[in-house]
């Protein structure tokens, strides 16, 4: 069990060093893997005084898995869209009024295209929903 849950990891730390552009310094040491999606979610306050994400994650799609705690259910998402957070149907519901701005963004490669998405919502629960209520939802 422990070999299982080392792959995984070891295999998002090798796509996140390529997704950020750097040389992958373990690839060598990754045993062969070729996962569908890797994604670097993040949600930050978009009110002018800080950079510092509120919550962050990361999503691994074939086999699934990750930090996201829905990590199946995102993948799931992602796979009706062609790993594209954009496209993926709101899950209507509701959310308060208040405005505490957030930006999310969704940063990865889906079978070996890179995949960027961020936008600006009123608050969190309206990012949820509007992403699909998964994706976001760490």
């Amino acid at each position: 069990m422990l070999f299982r849950r080392t792959i995984p990891v070891a295999a998002a730390a090798a796509g996140l060093t390529l997704l950020l552009g750097a040389a992958p310094a373990t690839a060598m040491s990754v045993p062969s893997y070729d996962p569908v999606g890797v994604y670097v979610l993040t949600v930050t306050p978009d009110d002018g005084t800080t950079a510092e994400p509120l919550a962050a994650s990361t999503l691994l799609c074939g086999p699934d898995g990750g930090a996201h705690a829905a990590a199946a259910a995102a993948c799931d998402q992602l796979r009706r869209v062609q790993g594209r957070a954009e496209r993926i149907p709101e899950d209507p519901g509701p959310c308060t009024r208040e405005y505490a701005p957030v930006r999310v963004s969704a940063v990865g490669i889906w079978r070996g295209q890179r995949r960027e998405y961020a936008r600006t919502f009123p608050n969190r629960c309206e990012a949820v929903r509007a992403t699909g209520g998964i994706l976001f939802a760490f």
